[in-house]
C-alpha cells in the first residue's frame, strides 16, 4: 500500500487547499489569503520562505507583514540558507543561517510559544552526522519533555536524493515530526505532500522556493485540549508589479 498522499495545488496567489488528514478532519471555508486568518488561541500560522532577497517584490514584504501584525499567532520561518534577505524589515521567528536565531537554537532546537501552543523548531543540513537519528531524538524530547503540540524542521537535505537522507526519507523514519519545510532551492517540490512516518501518522513536506517572491502558508487548529483538528495550506507567489510614482 502506497504511504504517501500527494495533494495539487492549483493556482498562485491566493490559493488554499483544504486537506482531509486523519485524525484531522478538513472544514470547507474560505479566507483572506493574507489577513483574513482567525486570531484563536488554538490556531497557529505558518509562513515560510526560502529566496526572499533585494530582488523580491516589495508585495511579499508588505503581505508577510500584515499577517503577522494582525495574527499574533503567525511564525514566521526561514528555511533557505545564504540569501541576503530582508532582515531589516521582516523578523524571523526561526532561520537556518540567522545569527540571532541559530544562537538561540541551543542543543539544535527553539521552542516558540504562541497562543496555547508550544512550537519547536530543529534544523536538518546535509552531512550531518546520523542526521535521522537526530532529528527523531530531537522531536521526540520536545514533544514528550517540553510538551510541543508541533514540531517543525528546517531542512536543506533536499526534497528526493539518490544516495544520501532527503525530506521523504527524513519524513518516513521520523516519529514526532509534524512539518518539515525544504529549503533547498533546486531540490524542492512545489506542492504540499504529505508522508505517513514510522507511527503511521501524517508528516506535512511543504516548500516555498524556486522563486524570489514565494510565500508558504501551514495553518492548523487545535481543539480545547490540544490536539490538530484541522489543517489547511496554499502556496502564494505575488506578481510582480509596477510602483505607481
Amino acid at each position: 500500500m502506497n504511504n504517501r498522499r500527494n495533494f495539487l495545488i492549483q493556482g498562485t496567489l491566493a490559493t488554499s487547499a483544504m486537506l482531509a488528514l486523519k485524525p484531522l478532519q478538513t472544514i470547507a471555508r474560505v479566507t483572506s489569503p493574507f489577513t483574513g486568518f482567525g486570531g484563536s488561541n488554538n490556531k497557529l500560522i505558518f509562513l515560510h520562505t526560502t529566496g526572499l532577497g533585494p530582488t523580491s517584490d516589495h508585495q511579499v514584504i508588505r503581505y508577510i507583514k500584515e499577517i503577522k501584525n494582525n495574527n499574533k499567532h503567525a511564525i514566521l520561518l526561514k528555511a533557505g540558507q545564504d540569501i541576503q534577505d530582508e532582515t531589516g524589515t521582516l523578523t524571523y521567528d526561526a532561520s537556518m543561517n540567522e545569527s540571532n536565531s541559530l544562537s538561540a537554537m541551543t542543543g539544535d532546537y527553539k521552542i516558540i510559544n504562541k497562543g496555547n501552543q508550544r512550537t519547536g523548531i530543529i534544523t536538518a543540513t546535509p552531512g550531518e552526522k546520523d542526521i535521522i537519528q537526530k532529528v527523531n531524538t530531537l522531536s521526540s524530547w520536545l514533544k514528550k519533555e517540553k510538551k510541543c503540540a508541533v514540531v517543525v524542521c528546517l531542512s536543506l537535505l533536499g526534497y528526493k536524493n539518490k544516495n544520501t537522507p532527503d525530506d521523504i526519507t527524513l519524513a518516513e523514519k521520523s516519529n514526532h515530526l509534524d512539518i518539515i519545510i525544504g529549503g533547498h532551492a533546486e531540490n524542492f517540490k512545489a506542492q504540499p505532500y504529505i508522508v505517513l512516518n514510522s507511527n503511521q501518522e501524517e508528516v506535512i513536506i511543504h516548500a516555498a522556493a524556486g522563486n524570489v517572491n514565494a510565500l508558504g502558508k501551514i495553518e492548523i487548529d487545535f481543539d480545547w485540549q490540544g490536539r490538530k483538528r484541522n489543517i489547511s495550506f496554499s502556496d502564494q507567489i505575488a506578481k510582480q508589479t509596477t510602483s505607481a510614482a
